[in-house]
């Protein structure tokens, strides 16, 4: 019996058909292996996206409440200023109408300032919270003893304040703190910091509150919660607050807080 095999030139378009084939399966195949990796991927960023916005958004919230939780204890002082001033001058009205005439005055100065607070705090606070405490709020004139902790904590630190002081509201006073305090929490949190210098720069209509290190730059140190807090106290009186890693190394928080009176006449800060 006769085999008749097929000649070469018939058997190789066959094979290169079949390789070609072969590779546009794989191809094929390795093209939605990655169509359906980008469409994972993009799930799991937009995810991502979405949890980073409720926790920004959750931060907001909570240092808006920290913040109106403080307010709260301003404006109640402001009010209880306010109630033994009017019940002062009622007594003495008939015996000393001139003093009492001087203690309304105040208790009336002592109610606009815990309305406009009042009014602040209104606007910053979007969720409940629990009431303050009774415990004072600290001013600028406690920066000492927080200047004595920090160098406690092994932190070298000291205070400069330049310029004339002028009588501010005891709220603008609490966020000037609290804008010191975080700074200078931030420093010992980073480590690895020597130094730090505070600088109150009294200015016409402003104060410049001045806060730098020469700890090393981290992350957390532009993108934390402290930092968002800073600014929150800022910007709720108008003011503006900038934080940047210095080119000679270390960082600094800037903060511009609008004030307005008339000069200060009680204790400064001691260094």
């Amino acid at each position: 019996m006769w085999r008749v095999d097929p000649p070469a030139e018939q058997i190789l378009p066959v094979l290169v058909l079949l390789v070609v084939f072969g590779l546009f399966l794989v191809i094929a195949g390795l093209a939605r292996e990655r169509r359906l990796l980008l469409l994972r991927l993009r799930r799991e960023q937009d995810k991502l996206a979405d949890q980073q916005d409720a926790l920004a958004h959750a931060a907001v919230t909570e240092e808006r409440t920290r913040i109106a939780h403080e307010l709260h204890d301003v404006v109640a002082h402001g009010i209880s200023m306010m109630t033994l001033g009017v019940g002062a001058g009622r007594m003495i009205m008939e015996k000393d109408p001139a003093r009492a005439r001087e203690t309304l005055r105040l208790a009336e100065e002592s109610g606009r300032q815990a309305l406009l607070e009042l009014q602040r705090m209104l606007c910053l606070l979007r969720t409940e919270g629990s009431p303050g405490t009774r415990t004072p709020q600290p001013k600028l004139s406690d920066l000492s003893d927080l200047l004595s902790q920090v160098r406690t904590a092994g932190l070298m630190v000291d205070v400069i304040e330049d310029g004339r002081p002028v009588e501010i509201g005891l709220a603008l006073e609490l966020s000037a703190y609290r804008i010191v305090q975080e700074a200078l929490s931030n420093t010992l949190r980073r480590a690895r910091a020597h130094s730090a210098h505070v600088t109150l720069r009294w200015r016409p209509g402003f104060l410049d509150v001045l806060v730098r290190d020469d700890g090393q730059v981290t992350t957390t140190a532009t993108t934390g919660h402290g930092l968002l807090g800073m600014r929150e106290r800022a910007t709720l009186f108008g003011g503006t607050l900038e934080a940047e890693a210095l080119p000679e190394g270390g960082f600094e928080v800037r903060a511009r807080l609008p004030t307005a009176g008339e000069v200060r006449s009680g204790p400064r800060p001691a260094a």
